[in-house]
């Protein structure tokens, strides 16, 4: 069941995934706005990383199992330069679900921390540990021959934490704004 979930998420196309990321910020801030006071607030949102989290794991150490070993692509944007020349346009795709992957841990995360700091303070933790997370996912994919461990990945998932983080640092300013 849930590979067919992220089957067909994988398969939607980019336009809708990009509404129903939005649609889905637009409901978790409104949600955060208007509840955030409440007791269960905090371990809701922390509920929901946990599921992020899982999700990222699933989809990038444990789906598909033992593959063929891979040399590792140290080359930063190497995709778009086989794109460019002519190659796989999945690569596209899957830049952009790299982003999209990491973008719900990124927006959840800024909203935990803590609001006496400062909003760019928020976005730097957020990107530290997501950038430091997805090198770590990429080296046990290497350790363990699990997928092809790619910069290119490292990259995209970093810059997805990162539009979370600057998206949940806006809830959050708000938040803090309005207490």
């Amino acid at each position: 069941m849930p590979g067919s979930v992220f089957q067909w998420i994988y398969c939607m196309d980019i336009p809708d995934l990009v509404l129903l990321a939005a649609a889905a910020s637009a409901v978790f801030a409104w949600g955060y706005r208007r509840y955030h006071e409440q007791r269960w607030c905090r371990p809701v949102v922390v509920l929901l990383l946990a599921v992020s989290m899982a999700a990222i794991f699933a989809l990038t150490l444990v789906r598909g199992g033992e593959r063929t070993a891979w040399e590792p692509s140290l080359t930063p944007f190497a995709s778009y330069v086989e794109v460019w020349n002519g190659g796989n346009p999945e690569l596209l795709r899957s830049n952009f679900m790299n982003v999209l992957l990491f973008y719900p841990a990124g927006l959840l995360t800024v909203v935990l921390l803590p609001k006496k700091w400062h909003p760019v303070l928020w976005i730097l933790s957020v990107v530290i540990v997501f950038a430091l997370m997805s090198a770590a996912i990429e080296y046990a994919q290497y350790a363990f021959v699990l997928g092809q461990p790619e910069v290119d990945d490292v990259i995209h998932n970093t810059l997805g934490a990162l539009i979370g983080g600057v998206c949940g640092s806006l809830i959050g300013a708000y938040k803090k704004r309005n207490l």
